[in-house]
């Protein structure tokens, strides 16, 4: 995946789902966390000079200081749509020595454009969903620690327990929100 590159990102080969893992359709509802429930964000204006590097360095270290990856260990999940398919799903991926989440990133695969993120990433383990999107002036980055005990992800998923959102073609996302909201109980 050429864009995954450029953003400093590679497919981690070998890597099978563990059961149990948040459904990347759950965690669309990230951004609707309070702070209450752990989410720490980092805000910018759009405007602000030096986006790029600024909106980078907020990621990586909201990325290290809540745990998404180690400087030892560069592995984490993203969410990503498989060509042909609906719904997203968790695929390892290991960041480089050279990165560019922010700008090439989001111009690709990561977002709508540069500086105009839309992405969720979670720790190998499920304890740490970091995310980002766009607002009218703003981009937020925001990290997630322990996303099964937010009630706003949980409510979610116990919507989507209802089968309304389950694609004939793909595996129901309805069950994958069950199983999780079953093993985080």
């Amino acid at each position: 995946m050429k864009s995954l590159a450029a953003a400093g990102l590679r497919i981690v080969d070998g890597w099978a789902e563990p059961e149990g893992l948040i459904p990347p359709v759950v965690t669309g509802q990230a951004p609707s966390c309070p702070p209450e429930e752990g989410r720490v964000e980092a805000l910018r204006d759009i405007l602000e000079p030096d986006l790029r590097e600024k909106a980078n360095a907020d990621w990586y270290r909201l990325s290290v200081e809540a745990g998404l990856f180690t400087e030892t260990d560069r592995r984490f999940l993203l969410a990503l749509q498989p060509e042909g398919k609906y719904r997203s799903r968790w695929f390892c991926v290991e960041l480089g020595s050279e990165w560019d989440i922010m700008g090439a990133g989001a111009a690709g695969l990561l977002g709508s454009a540069q500086c105009r993120p839309e992405f969720r990433m979670l720790s190998l383990d499920g304890n740490v969903l970091c995310f980002a999107t766009t607002w009218e002036h703003d981009i937020s980055t925001s990290v997630l620690t322990a996303p099964h005990r937010s009630k706003v992800l949980r409510r979610w998923a116990e919507a989507v327990t209802d089968g309304t959102m389950d694609d004939p073609d793909e595996p129901p996302v309805s069950l994958a929100a069950r199983r999780w909201l079953d093993v985080t109980a």
